[in-house]
């Protein structure tokens, strides 16, 4: 470097201070990445910089300081994933947060020749704004229905420019640029980040996480569901189970007339209703009023009763076709 005299053999100063304050941040912070910064404009960068300050923090050095920096602390197996271009990424977020953050940071950009086309590129029906012209004929010669309408440029019908995985050639990029028309995205690529003993690659990480976790939570309340209907006992249906076995105990119990403190109260009504029933019976001047207002109250309220105890019949036999159901379909989300 200019200024600089390094003797051979020896390792500059601001060399061994970049290592050290590289290996300073890699070490403190809990998630570190690395990140693809190739190809962005120093516009950009400085914009997704800005919008993502104080969550995320970028440090762009030589690969080669950057990867010693990584030797010899728990984080090392983050050297395979630096290449041209790269940067390291310091966050306190997860590596998932993270990855949705410099997404959400991307922009759009204009199409280059040699650019990969990341989605279908969609020239939609209708005016383009721009006046006649050769771009007319262009378009014509690659396919795409357009004519001129009330003085300007017009597309016939919605027409796939070009495929998702195409190269974009130098026509098909000045075509774009002349619609004003920005297909590609600009924006840091998480290449990996580490955290927690683990490594977690880019591709992993585009996972809606959220998603995911409603996914297993979903299946989870299914496998429940068959477990506790095929009496399959584990740690999580076990409770379910006993407090099932408890009311149908206490239902037998009741229908015996095995008193115990949990039944003397439902026996004594059921003992009182059997009474009034049997009154029924009973020539009506042979009861006294008390009983003869009783009486009237239990006639009336027994057809409400009786639609109530049909409801819920009718409602768990629902809900146990349901959860059998639905049980099934939580071993098949569970194990595939």
């Amino acid at each position: 470097m200019k200024g600089r005299v390094v003797v051979k053999g020896s390792v500059a100063d601001w060399k061994t201070e970049e290592v050290k304050s590289l290996r300073d941040m890699i070490e403190s912070s809990p998630v570190v990445g690395v990140v693809d910064l190739q190809s962005i404009p120093a516009k950009q960068l400085q914009n997704i910089r800005e919008d993502l300050r104080g969550k995320v923090t970028f440090r762009m050095s030589k690969n080669n300081l950057m990867k010693i920096a990584l030797e010899k602390t728990e984080k090392e197996s983050l050297k395979d994933y630096i290449g041209a271009g790269a940067a390291f990424i310091f966050s306190n977020e997860n590596p998932f947060k993270i990855y949705r953050l410099l997404l959400k940071s991307k922009s759009p950009a204009p199409a280059k020749p040699g650019d990969i086309a990341k989605t279908d590129i969609v020239l939609h029906q209708g005016s383009t704004g721009l006046p006649p012209g050769p771009l007319v004929s262009e378009l014509q010669s690659l396919g795409v229905p357009a004519k001129i309408d009330k003085g300007s440029i017009s597309i016939e019908r919605d027409t796939v420019f070009v495929k998702h995985g195409e190269t974009i050639s130098k026509k098909v990029s000045e075509i774009l640029s002349q619609l004003k028309i920005e297909p590609m995205e600009v924006g840091a690529n998480l290449t990996a980040a580490f955290e927690e003993g683990l490594v977690f690659k880019g591709e992993v990480l585009s996972i809606d996480d959220v998603e995911t976790r409603n996914n297993i939570i979903k299946a989870f309340s299914n496998a429940l569901a068959l477990t506790f209907d095929r009496k399959i006992f584990t740690k999580h249906s076990v409770k379910l189970l006993i407090q099932q076995a408890a009311i149908k105990t206490k239902s037998l119990a009741i229908g015996a007339n095995i008193v115990s403190p949990e039944t003397i109260g439902p026996i004594m009504s059921k003992s009182v209703s059997q009474v009034l029933s049997l009154s029924k019976l009973l020539n009506s001047a042979a009861l006294d009023d008390d009983l003869k207002n009783k009486l009237n109250v239990f006639q009336s309220a027994a057809p409400t009763e009786k639609k109530v105890a049909e409801h819920k019949i009718e409602e768990a036999k629902d809900n146990k076709d349901k959860d059998g159901d639905a049980g099934l379909e939580g071993l098949g989300a569970l194990f595939g």
